[in-house]
């Protein structure tokens, strides 16, 4: 049987994990807001890459650099890496 002040506790408790939600969703948010200015900044950097790389005889697209960023996400991230890296290089890759 739990005594009043261990229920009381448990109550302030799970109140203050409800009031921290916003303060951790606008966490969250931020880090999307930064996530997106990289991906962005990505795409330009490799909008110019892509650029060099047909001046100068070669593919748009190197598909070996590729498998290389998608092991990178995969180590880092697990088995849900390559999906998010997929996911950057379509973004990065602009229109064919």
């Amino acid at each position: 049987m739990t005594s009043t002040a261990e229920q009381a506790a448990a109550e302030k408790s799970a109140s203050d994990a409800t009031d921290s939600i916003p303060v951790l969703r606008a966490q969250i948010d931020a880090m999307d807001e930064a996530i997106l200015r990289l991906v962005a900044e990505r795409a330009k950097l490799s909008r110019r890459i892509q650029l060099a790389r047909m001046n100068g005889g070669g593919t748009r697209v190197e598909l070996g650099r590729e498998r290389v960023i998608m092991d990178a996400y995969r180590a880092a991230l697990g088995p849900q890496g390559p999906a998010l890296a997929d996911a950057v290089l379509q973004v990065c890759r602009g229109a064919r």
